[in-house]
């Protein structure tokens, strides 16, 4: 059997502090587990898919959602064909009921397949899709009707299939990329989504490419040298971007050398990027809505040194410490404000599992001068809000408290705000260059 890859309440949208920090939360999930995948819906409603941090060899067939932001609930998975052999590779959300997950034998040939819920992990239908011949990988929706799934290659080239009317058919992807060798992807958080953009890193250190929600595809070699270490035993990888050319990828060597690079074409080229301060290998992410954020993680088992997390404002070059010296796994963040990490939960009556983030990243290092070019009136607003900038604002969208997002707009320089419910908003200024400024706002 393949291995698998084991890489690891809303707060208001703060506008005042610098402070970073990680709020525990209780998974719900058995001892030792931890979220292997985080999939981000809303800033309240988040799923994850599991794995036995125990070293038991366990391949847990459960998921935990919140619908709160706060308070998790964990689910068997139910329904499995196959399910003494099928362990779950990846899962991604559309809301509070609908999900899929793909799965792949544990042991033996069976166990492939997709699932989907639309009553909140309570029960799970298989769909159509998969060969035996293959390993089930990665699934990503970008709605409730268009997706993608991949698995190991079969006849020379990766098994791809799409759909588009959620799941109900599956059509393979005749331009998926061919294998060279003996190579194969892995699960487990080998993906990267932004956009249309996937991007899946595989055995021998290269990085698969779609800019067309995996309808056709690129591949380029890395300086990675195995994803998961499966061929080349202490090597691994992790990769993160902010559009489809811009992006920081970690090469880990030996176990606990490693060397972070950056790109601008999409992964075809890397170079070395010259750092300062502390960062962490385990996982690394982009943050939506800002110039040019990451952060990045570290749960390595036998060293604190490094353990913990860090965020960078500057692409990668500067590095703050969040915290030190403490497991943080799988990292995944919606906005500048809301963002999880994963960590080993204490156990279904216990308050750890998860860690959600407290504090805000929205303003890059270079847009420290930028608070006092936005301005928005009238403030108490009725019908709409004018806005003026010496900065070319791209678009305009708006947050309640909770963190949900309840207008989006290119109209930049009047905003009706008529249909808002009385309240205190946050109005979000998303800039030509890419950076972005919170403001409130108040509906009268």
């Amino acid at each position: 059997m393949k291995k698998i890859l084991l890489s690891l309440a809303l707060l208001s949208l703060s506008l005042g502090t610098n402070a970073q920090s990680w709020v525990d939360q209780g998974t719900k999930l058995a001892q030792y587990y931890y979220p292997s995948v985080i999939s981000i819906v809303d800033a309240n409603t988040v799923w994850i898919d599991a794995s036995d941090g125990s070293g038991g060899g366990a391949y847990p067939k459960v998921i935990s959602k919140t619908t709160n932001g706060s308070t998790w609930t964990a689910t068997n998975i139910t329904g499995l064909t196959s399910s003494s052999t099928a362990t779950v590779s990846d899962i991604s959300a559309v809301d509070a009921n609908t999900a899929f997950i793909v799965t792949a034998p544990s042991s033996g040939t069976a166990g492939n397949g997709i699932y989907k819920t639309t009553n909140g992990g309570t029960s799970w239908t298989k769909q159509t899709g998969y060969s035996t011949a293959s390993f089930a990988n990665q699934i990503q929706f970008w709605d409730a009707n268009n997706g993608w799934t991949a698995g190991d290659p079969v006849g020379g080239k990766f098994e791809m299939y799409k759909t588009s009317n959620g799941g109900t058919t599956w059509t393979a992807v005749a331009g998926a990329p061919s294998q060279i060798g003996d190579e194969y992807s892995y699960n487990k958080n080998n993906k990267y989504i932004v956009g249309d953009n996937i991007w899946i890193g595989t055995s021998i250190g290269r990085l698969l490419h779609s800019t067309d929600r995996g309808t056709t595809w690129s591949a380029n070699y890395t300086p990675v040298l195995d994803f998961a270490g499966n061929i080349i035993e202490g090597s691994s990888g992790t990769f993160a971007f902010k559009d489809g050319n811009n992006g920081l990828l970690i090469a880990v060597d030996s176990d606990v050398e490693a060397v972070l690079y950056s790109t601008t074409d999409g992964g075809v080229t890397w170079l070395p990027v010259d750092t300062t301060g502390t960062w962490y290998f385990g996982d690394i992410t982009y943050v939506p809505g800002t110039t040019d954020t990451y952060v990045s993680t570290g749960i390595y088992v036998d060293d604190t040194s490094v353990q913990g997390s860090a965020y960078s404002k500057d692409g990668g070059k500067t590095w703050v410490s969040i915290d030190a010296g403490l497991q943080r796994g799988t990292v995944k963040f919606l906005n500048p404000t809301t963002g999880w990490a994963g960590q080993f939960s204490d156990g279904p009556a216990g308050v750890e599992g998860i860690l959600k983030f407290n504090g805000d990243l929205s303003l890059a290092v270079n847009e420290a001068s930028a608070k006092s070019n936005l301005k928005v009136f009238p403030n108490p607003a009725v019908d709409v809000v004018n806005l003026t900038s010496n900065k070319e604002v791209k678009s305009v969208t708006i947050y309640d408290l909770s963190g949900k997002k309840v207008k989006s707009t290119t109209d930049t320089k009047q905003i009706n705000v008529s249909s808002l419910a009385k309240g205190t908003y946050i109005l979000q200024a998303n800039y030509g260059n890419g950076g972005v400024e919170n403001t409130k706002i108040i509906k009268k």
